[in-house]
């Protein structure tokens, strides 16, 4: 049956999807500074979160979209399977380059020659090496919700004080709340160093309070309140962090990469590895890395509550190779990948 309009007048049927209209929320990124960074760490968010505040992705961002031409991140297979194509290209890379540096040494090259030697070899493979990140949804002291990502340091750091914070408090430390028996609590990601000597680190913000009866100081946890329109308007706000990043496929991640080795061999030449062409059949190759997360010794007021905290900090996937930290590396270009990716993803997502 036709609709009726307010005045009785018949209306055409609508048949556009209406949701195709809506403004697009815009993305907001919280970037780590140097210096201290304070942030509240968000509950899960969505039905795809399965209970946990964060997302491991592992990205690439040295590839060029073949539809558009531009450069784009792309999530490494690995993050939903057991092998990505990529990955497969950046090992037999640098084996060649591991190689190349063998047979440079043995002929009397001194190290600075095999650097500069190796230097555009070096850069393919930093800008392909799929880099580890966490995405957190979290919140400044100014209000504003955005996407925060961290490297696995300072995740695995992040994780322990959460868990230091359940243990003490019985409480959950991303609750949007503020109050004695339920409260998340501020937490420092801190920045220091350039290059090689970057370092990263978290720890609960502490305040200094003053007991009224004794007149003593003493350091608690900070819980002071969210701005109101975090907690008003979170699920308008926060973002679905299995979704930041398009997935693909092992075999549609090869034919993006397929289409980047002409280019990429064309500025290095060495980059050029058999199997790794029309005929794409690379070796079965492995990878290894890590890094070792600090303890954190810090002292508060501690306020047990009766409510369970369904948090969930214990994933397994976290355990899993590292593949953005190999700072042993020989091959390691000069400059810190934690930068190097970071400062790729500003560029590209500004």
């Amino acid at each position: 049956m036709m609709p009726f309009g307010v005045y009785g007048e018949k209306m055409a049927q609508i048949n556009i999807n209406l949701d195709a209209l809506k403004p697009k929320k815009d993305w907001k990124r919280h970037k780590v500074q140097p210096g201290h960074n304070l942030y509240r760490m968000l509950p899960p968010f969505g039905d795809t979160s399965n209970g946990y505040p964060y997302k491991k992705w592992m990205i690439t961002w040295g590839l060029l979209d073949p539809e558009s031409g531009r450069m784009r991140p792309y999530a490494s297979s690995l993050t939903t399977g057991k092998k990505c194509p990529i990955m497969e290209y950046v090992d037999a890379l640098s084996l060649k380059a591991e190689t190349i540096k063998n047979d440079l040494s043995a002929k009397g090259a001194t190290d600075a020659d095999i650097k500069e030697h190796l230097k555009e070899l070096n850069k393919v493979i930093s800008n392909l090496r799929p880099k580890t990140v966490f995405a957190y949804n979290a919140a400044n002291k100014a209000g504003e919700v955005g996407i925060l990502e961290i490297k696995a340091t300072a995740h695995k750091k992040l994780k322990e004080l959460m868990m230091q914070y359940i243990n003490d408090y019985a409480q959950d430390p991303t609750s949007l709340n503020s109050d004695q028996d339920d409260s998340g609590v501020w937490f420092d990601i801190s920045r220091q160093g350039e290059g090689f000597n970057t370092e990263y680190d978290v720890a609960k913000v502490q305040i200094k309070v003053k007991d009224p009866t004794t007149g003593r100081t003493a350091f608690v946890d900070d819980q002071s309140a969210l701005p109101d329109n975090v907690v008003k308007n979170y699920e308008q706000a926060a973002y679905d962090l299995t979704s930041i990043y398009q997935v693909k496929s092992y075999e549609e991640l090869k034919d993006i990469l397929l289409a980047n080795i002409k280019n990429i061999v064309e500025l290095c030449p060495e980059a050029a590895i058999e199997g790794f062409g029309d005929d794409f059949t690379p070796p079965s190759t492995g990878n290894t890395g890590g890094g070792q997360a600090r303890s954190n010794n810090t002292t508060g007021t501690t306020v047990k509550t009766t409510k369970p905290v369904n948090l969930k900090l214990d994933s397994l996937v976290d355990e899993e190779d590292d593949f953005a930290d190999f700072s042993s590396s020989p091959l390691r270009p000069g400059a810190s990948i934690d930068d190097d990716v970071f400062a790729m993803a500003e560029s590209i997502l500004r």
